[in-house]
């Protein structure tokens, strides 16, 4: 997906990004936030968006993934048979997922989930602030009604009208002006405004507006430096490192979706997006060890939230995720950390909701609405 609502000849997506963190060159001061209890045990929940097991854990697929089979599998829980039996769409998945029920609610986030969430779960039994729980999403259709008592930054969101304004004013012939540009994307990240033609279902939402300032600041060095993202997982890495390293929450849910690019097609663009995010998994994975507040303490999953239609079907293949197949439904898990006790293959078949009470029970949270069963493998 572009990350603005238009094309523009002559610009790639890095370049737009580029434009965009011209605005940048102001440095904001880095505040510390207000010191907390916090929880010793950290979770780190990653979907993968639509990633057929012939593109990943096959033979063939094991090429696209080469950081996940060989670097990371060999120390993790790895459960192959990981099911989805539910609404195969982006925001009912991971709904499901988070709440441990199948949920089916509007497909593009405009309703909250219809029972609790693993965030809403562990502020009420545990008394946490909403500082302990963050979404960091690239899908616009993963809005803030997902986790309605969590901090949610929708990344994309984040630059496509500050990216949209700063290339009229070059089309136009005004002057760029850097300040114009960062009211902008501070606008986007203080909840100011959701326009760009209503393409978004729902603002960020980020609670605490020291921490808002703080991730500012963060974005700023990125955006402005030498290396600036060049699509949207890029950014939401970028995004969900800054919100461990500067707020350091109990739970995280970060959702990639580059591969969503197949919607639109080519395959070519598709297998990038799997070779990306093969390559952000494991750069977060090491970024955990690095940081003393997860080093040792944090449990990290990694899951594809559905597979995609198979070749030949009526949908188009790898464009969509919408049959009942296995290729669309049965997909694969992965977990590090913590809660792993020894590095493992687990052969039969577990569902997407069961890891909400799973987790739940790492923090000794009961999740009693949820209707999936506790993975024993996972240690609490």
């Amino acid at each position: 997906m572009a990350a603005a609502s238009f094309r523009t000849p002559g610009l790639s997506r890095r370049t737009l990004f580029r434009l965009a963190a011209s605005g940048l060159s102001v440095r904001l001061p880095r505040l510390t936030a207000a010191p907390r209890e916090k929880l010793r045990r950290k979770i780190v929940v990653v979907t993968l968006a639509g990633i057929r097991r012939q593109e990943s854990f096959s033979t063939d697929g094991l090429r696209n993934i080469p950081k996940l089979a060989l670097e990371l599998m060999p120390r993790s829980l790895f459960y192959p048979y990981t099911l989805n039996e539910g609404v195969t769409s982006h925001f009912n998945t991971i709904s499901s997922v988070l709440t441990g029920s199948w949920q089916h609610v509007d497909d593009w986030g405009r309703e909250a989930p219809s029972r609790p969430t693993l965030f809403d779960y562990v502020q009420k039994r545990l008394r946490l602030e909403p500082v302990e729980t963050w979404a960091v999403s690239s899908n616009k259709q993963v809005t803030a009604n997902l986790c309605p008592s969590a901090n949610v930054i929708l990344t994309k969101q984040l630059l496509s009208e500050a990216i949209e304004r700063t290339i009229l004013s070059r089309v136009r012939g005004r002057r760029l002006e850097s300040q114009a540009v960062l009211a902008e994307i501070t606008a986007f990240l203080q909840n100011e405004t959701d326009e760009i033609g209503g393409e978004f279902a729902s603002p960020s939402t980020i609670r605490n507006p020291e921490l808002r300032r703080i991730l500012l600041a963060g974005i700023d060095n990125f955006l402005s430096g030498p290396d600036p993202p060049a699509s949207g997982d890029e950014l939401t890495f970028f995004v969900a490192c800054e919100v461990m390293r500067r707020a350091a929450p109990a739970v995280l849910l970060i959702n990639f979706s580059d591969v969503e690019v197949a919607h639109n097609g080519p395959y070519s663009l598709h297998l990038a997006g799997v070779r990306r995010v093969d390559a952000l998994c494991a750069r977060l994975w090491e970024f955990i060890q690095q940081q003393p507040e997860y080093q040792g303490r944090t449990t990290a999953v990694f899951m594809p939230e559905f597979g995609r239609d198979p070749d030949g079907s009526s949908t188009n293949g790898f464009f969509n995720h919408r049959t009942d197949s296995d290729s669309c439904r049965l997909t694969w898990m992965m977990v590090l950390g913590e809660g792993v006790k020894e590095p493992d293959v687990v052969e039969r078949t577990v569902r997407h909701i069961d890891l909400t009470p799973t987790l739940g029970s790492l923090l000794s949270v009961d999740c009693d609405q949820a209707q999936g069963s506790r993975l024993p493998e996972l240690t609490s």
